[in-house]
C-alpha cells in the first residue's frame, strides 16, 4: 500500500472518530431543547423537537419515549400507543421497558374511560388491555405499587361497566317484549278493521241494512287503536326518538282519523264512504305494523353486529440518559404522577363541564384562578 493511500485512510478514520461525539452532542442538544418545550406545556412543539433528535440518531430510544409522552399530553392516544409499543419492544433497558408498558396501560385505560358513554363493550376491551399491560409491568417489577393499584381500579371499573351492559340488556329485553306486544295488538286491530269493512260490504247487499251497530263497533275500534297509539308513544324515548316508532305512531294517528270518519259516515248510512274510510284505516294500521317490524329487524341486526364484535397514572418520568446521571436529568421530560382514580375523576369533571356547556342558559364566566 502506498504512503499516500495510507494517509487518506488514517485521515478518514480520524474524521469518523471525531465526528461521533459531535453527533451525540447534537442529538442530546435537540432532546434538551424539546424537553424545555415539554415542561412549558408546548407538547406539539416538543414532539417536533424529539423528531429532530431522532433524525440525528434514529437508533436512540429515549426521544421516542418522550415523544410518546407528548402525544399522551395532546390526547393523541393512538400515536402514543404505537410509540410506547415500539419502545417496549426495542429497548434493552428494563426500567425503560417497565415505564413504556406502564404508560401503555395508561393509554388504554384512558381510551376505555372515554368510551364509557358511547360503547361499553369497547370500553371493557380497552380496560382489559390496560390490565394486561400493567401485569407485564409487575412481571418486570413486582414492587410497582401503582401498577397493582391501577389493576384494582380497572377491575372495579370493568365491573361497573358490565353492570351497565347487563342493565342495558334487561332494558332491551323489556323493550323487545313491549314491541312484540304492540305488534300483536296491531295485528289484532288490522284483522278487526278488515272484518268490519267486510261487514259493511255485506250490509250493503241487504235490503234494509242497519249501519248503526257497525258504526258503534267502528267507534269502539277507534278507541282501541288510540290506546295502542298512546302505548307506542310512551315506549318511544323523547330524548332519543326512534324514527320507525314515530312513523308507526303517525300512521296510527291517521288510522284513528279514518276510523272516526268511517263511524260518522256509517251512522249517516253512507256505506260507500264508510267502507272507503275503513279500507284506508286498515292500510294505515298495516303501515304502522310494517314500521314496527322494520324497527325490530334493525334492532336485531344491530345486536347481532355488537355480539360479533366482541387515566390511571399519567406517564412516568421519561427516561433519558445512557451514560451520565447529569445528562439523564437534563434530558428528562417531566410528567405529573397521578393515579387511575384521578383520571376517572378528571373524566367525570370534564363530562359535567360538557353537560353544563350544552345546557340552556350557560354563560362563560371569568376565571379567577
Amino acid at each position: 500500500m502506498s504512503v499516500k493511500k495510507l494517509e487518506i485512510i488514517l485521515l478518514l478514520l480520524l474524521l469518523s472518530i471525531t465526528a461521533r461525539p459531535v453527533y451525540a452532542e447534537s442529538t442530546a442538544s435537540a432532546v434538551r431543547e424539546a424537553n424545555k418545550l415539554y415542561k412549558q406545556g408546548q407538547f406539539k412543539q416538543a414532539a417536533d423537537g424529539y423528531d429532530h433528535a431522532l433524525a440525528e440518531s434514529s437508533e436512540v430510544i429515549e426521544p421516542r419515549f418522550n415523544k410518546a409522552d407528548s402525544f399522551y399530553r395532546l390526547d393523541d392516544l393512538q400515536q402514543a400507543i404505537d410509540l410506547y409499543k415500539a419502545v417496549a419492544a426495542e429497548s434493552r433497558d428494563m426500567q425503560l421497558v417497565e415505564k413504556a408498558k406502564y404508560n401503555l396501560g395508561n393509554c388504554f385505560f384512558k381510551q376505555g374511560t372515554k368510551l364509557k358513554d358511547s360503547d361499553l363493550q369497547k370500553a371493557v376491551e380497552n380496560m382489559q388491555t390496560a390490565i394486561g399491560s400493567w401485569r407485564q409491568v409487575l412481571d418486570i417489577n413486582p414492587a410497582n405499587e401503582k401498577a397493582a393499584k391501577n389493576i384494582e381500579v380497572a377491575r372495579l371499573t370493568i365491573k361497573d361497566i358490565i353492570d351497565q351492559i347487563n342493565k342495558q340488556k334487561q332494558e332491551q329485553q323489556k323493550q323487545q317484549q313491549q314491541q312484540k306486544q304492540t305488534q300483536d295488538d296491531l295485528k289484532q286491530l288490522l284483522e278487526q278493521q278488515k272484518s268490519l269493512a267486510g261487514k259493511t260490504q255485506q250490509a250493503q247487499q241487504q235490503p234494509s241494512p242497519d249501519y248503526n251497530e257497525i258504526s258503534k263497533e267502528q267507534s269502539a275500534l277507534k278507541d282501541r287503536t288510540e290506546q295502542v297509539k298512546q302505548q307506542l308513544q310512551q315506549q318511544n324515548d323523547p330524548n332519543n326518538a326512534d324514527q320507525k316508532q314515530q312513523q308507526a305512531a303517525e300512521n296510527l294517528e291517521k288510522a284513528t282519523d279514518k276510523q272516526k270518519d268511517a263511524a260518522e259516515k256509517l251512522k249517516k248510512s253512507d256505506a260507500a264512504g264508510g267502507k272507503k274510510s275503513q279500507d284506508e284505516a286498515a292500510k294505515d294500521i298495516e303501515k304502522a305494523l310494517k314500521s314496527l317490524s322494520d324497527q325490530q329487524n334493525q334492532n336485531q341486526q344491530q345486536q347481532k353486529e355488537q355480539q360479533n364484535q366482541q387515566e390511571p397514572n399519567q406517564p412516568q418520568e421519561p427516561n433519558q440518559a445512557q451514560q451520565q446521571q447529569e445528562q439523564q436529568q437534563e434530558q428528562q421530560a417531566a410528567a405529573p404522577d397521578t393515579t387511575a382514580e384521578e383520571i376517572l375523576d378528571k373524566e367525570q369533571k370534564q363530562k359535567e363541564q360538557r353537560q353544563m356547556m350544552q345546557s340552556p342558559g350557560f354563560q362563560n364566566v371569568d376565571k379567577d384562578w
